[in-house]
């Protein structure tokens, strides 16, 4: 019934954006969004009940963008995404093109599988997958989750963002780790994801009867995520001296950090995402009410001593002896 509907009608061309965790994904899929010249539909799959990434989705209506939390689009929500992708075609004004942002722990492959299933593929074309990857810190990335290769490997164009941030030996070393990993792959260098976005959306790259050869689908072990909330404002100086402590000092295992947070000193709320020891702070949209979360991902990572410290984050900070 699916394929007499839609036999007919201009299928909707989707990509795949994926990478690890602060590549800047986010900051390519809104690029593509402000100079792509389409009307879009965006998926966005995070790790953590707070969605910071599809909140800074930009120059969207609330019906172009469709959530996922606390469960992976290329594991037990293959349904769901299949789901939400027919409703974004069954609008009055459907998209002329999908975009979906995967978690910086998701595997491509599954999902770009899930847009080829035979009910979809009547309705949407696979164009590209899309592996964006922190040139600085590409080489510590694979050391420390090789399993993150894989986004890399399976992608028909891969975005070695943040140059500017790079030496000139990463940036060497970052663009050898590609062109071994993806030989075939188009590699665009690019500083804040700034690409082409004609290029980046029409590649055309894959046939509607591609399958990955010898894919074993599996996630990293011991990567840990969880989420802090506090509902009284934050004070100003014991936050810095959390986010010194527990988060940059720590770049080997704070993979990423990011939330909203409510300061007693700040009236309006404050999205906060760190990578690494790459830390980025920018007022919100609103004032905050008094309520702060934030998602923690990393590995080796002891829980209770995040939850415990934080919930001590209202408190004045007491000067040292």
């Amino acid at each position: 019934m699916l394929e007499q509907m839609f036999t007919f009608k201009q299928k909707i061309p989707v990509t795949v954006v994926g990478g690890f965790l602060g590549a800047g994904k986010t900051t390519l899929v809104n690029h593509l969004i402000k100079t792509g010249q389409k009307r879009f539909g965006v998926i966005v799959n995070e790790f953590g009940d707070v969605n910071v990434d599809g909140a800074l989705i930009e120059n969207m209506d609330e019906d172009g963008v469709t959530e996922f939390s606390d469960g992976c689009l290329c594991c037990a929500g293959r349904d769901d995404l299949a789901e939400a992708m027919l409703k974004l075609s069954l609008r009055k004004n459907p998209p002329e093109h999908l975009i979906v942002e995967l978690s910086g722990l998701a595997d491509p492959v599954p999902v770009a599988q899930t847009v080829l299933e035979p009910q979809l593929r009547h309705i949407f074309d696979l164009d590209g997958i899309i592996g964006v990857a922190d040139a600085r810190n590409l080489y510590q990335t694979l050391q420390e989750v090789p399993e993150g290769a894989v986004q890399l490997a399976y992608a028909s164009s891969i975005i070695l963002n943040k140059t500017d941030l790079a030496t000139p030996e990463q940036l060497e070393v970052a663009r050898g780790l590609v062109q071994q990993l993806n030989p075939l792959g188009q590699i665009v260098e690019s500083i804040n994801a700034n690409v082409d976005a004609k290029a980046q959306l029409e590649q055309g790259a894959f046939e509607s009867d591609w399958q990955p050869d010898g894919h074993e689908h599996k996630h990293t072990q011991g990567i840990k995520t969880f989420t802090l909330h506090h509902k009284e404002p934050l004070d100003a100086m014991a936050w810095n001296a959390f986010m010194e402590e527990l988060i940059l000092a720590r770049p080997g295992n704070v993979f990423r950090a990011k939330g909203f947070l409510a300061f007693r000193q700040i009236p309006d709320e404050i999205i906060f995402q760190a990578v690494r020891e790459i830390v980025k702070v920018t007022k919100g949209a609103q004032r905050h009410e008094g309520n702060s979360s934030l998602v923690v991902i990393g590995r080796g990572l002891e829980e209770t001593e995040y939850r415990e410290a934080f919930a001590q984050l209202h408190l004045p900070l007491m000067p040292r002896r």
